[in-house]
């Protein structure tokens, strides 16, 4: 978690003007309700991250292939509000 929770938000950064919540928690119990308000959220496992765009469970991702899959949702969420 800690060495995702970094990376996530230098890939994000670019995104700070529109007003999107990106929520990275490191525990995949309370992982699902603790992002429950953020437009994008991860929770973490051993082996994989969790991704959902607001209510909207997307799947697991290896660690190695998350970040791709995040921006890939980002890039839409923020595509949808210009």
């Amino acid at each position: 978690f800690i060495d995702l929770a970094q990376p996530v938000k230098a890939m994000t950064a670019y995104a700070k003007d529109h007003a999107l919540t990106i929520a990275v928690m490191g525990c995949r119990v309370n992982g699902p309700g603790e992002t429950g308000g953020a437009d994008l959220g991860l929770w973490c496992g051993p082996n994989f991250v969790n991704l959902k765009k607001g209510s909207e469970e997307l799947g697991a991702y290896p660690y190695d292939k998350i970040l791709e899959r995040l921006k890939l949702e980002l890039d839409q969420l923020i595509a949808a509000r210009v």
